[in-house]
């Protein structure tokens, strides 16, 4: 029985003495994407990718409220592209929402979530939810 022991630790030992190299994981550190937003105007319901969900009293939703738009809130559903062409490909889509929160400035808060679907970044996932400053 002792001797069952002291291979045993003798195995433990020697093992982590001399470690596996394993190939290490690089993740990719600069990924550039860009969303395009075309907001329902009444008349483009072919080409829309976002529309007014929200908006002040007595608000048309088909256009923006004016003083800095505060109060619209809007909801989109945008293709994700890899370069600033309008007719690119997407690679995935941005779902989310964006509120107009000040009265004497344009700012708004953006949340969404983009789900990448090509092959290069199948399933990936990226939540946001930011203040954006104009």
């Amino acid at each position: 029985m002792g001797f069952k022991i002291f291979l045993l630790v003798l195995f433990l030992a020697l093992s982590s003495a001399f470690p596996v190299k394993r190939r290490q994981y690089t993740p990719c550190k600069h990924l550039v994407l860009y969303f395009r937003d075309v907001i329902y105007n009444g008349e483009n319901a072919a080409n829309a990718t976002s529309a007014l969900v929200a908006a002040p009293q007595g608000a048309n939703l088909t256009k923006l409220a004016d003083q800095f738009h505060f109060g619209d809130i809007a909801v989109f559903d945008d293709p994700i592209t890899l370069d600033n062409n309008f007719h690119s490909k997407p690679v995935g889509r941005a779902q989310g929402f964006y509120i107009y929160d000040t009265k004497n400035t344009f700012t708004a808060w953006l949340g969404f979530t983009s789900v990448l679907n090509s092959t290069d970044h199948q399933g990936t996932i990226l939540p946001s939810l930011e203040p954006i400053p104009f």
